[in-house]
């Protein structure tokens, strides 16, 4: 379980917990993108708890499964340009 199927689980949309969390959707964006974990004080992460109806290890679980799908789908950009191609490139273009 990741975190979206967390808050799916719970049945909130994104806007939903970051009102309720009082945080913005793009930090819970990016939680369930795996961009960034989920940091809170004490009192948000009792919140959270709450709202996602869970146990400190299935949020804690579902984080670092979030965290680690992110990793396996994409591993890094590709160059913009290979190197080759960019030796060719000498002259400026003006218009």
């Amino acid at each position: 379980m990741d975190m979206q199927v967390l808050r799916e689980r719970a049945g909130l949309s994104r806007a939903e917990v970051a009102f309720r969390l009082a945080i913005s959707e793009t930090s819970v964006r990016n939680w369930e993108a795996g961009r960034t974990e989920p940091t809170m004080t004490p009192k948000k992460y009792l919140d959270a708890l709450r709202l996602f109806k869970c146990t400190p290890e299935e949020l804690a679980t579902a984080s670092e499964k979030s965290i680690n799908q992110r990793h396996k789908r994409k591993p890094g950009r590709p160059r913009r340009f290979p190197e080759h191609q960019v030796a060719q490139v000498d002259s400026p273009v003006c218009s």
